[in-house]
């Protein structure tokens, strides 16, 4: 099994990766970022909307 680190933040080398790396340590992880994608707000319905890519991956 593989650890899924999820950033939810728009930078992807920033404290929240740095601080991941360190908690996690050596265990094999994987990091989605979510600047990556492009979700909509709840409710709304898009065809570009990837939101269920980012949920097959949790999955």
């Amino acid at each position: 099994m593989t650890t899924l680190f999820i950033n939810g933040s728009p930078n992807k080398n920033g404290n929240t990766v740095a601080l991941a790396k360190k908690l996690l340590g050596d265990q094999s992880f994987e990091t989605l970022h979510l600047a990556d994608y492009k979700i909509y707000d709840y409710g709304q319905d898009f065809s570009d909307d990837q939101f269920e890519e980012v949920l097959a991956k949790l999955f």
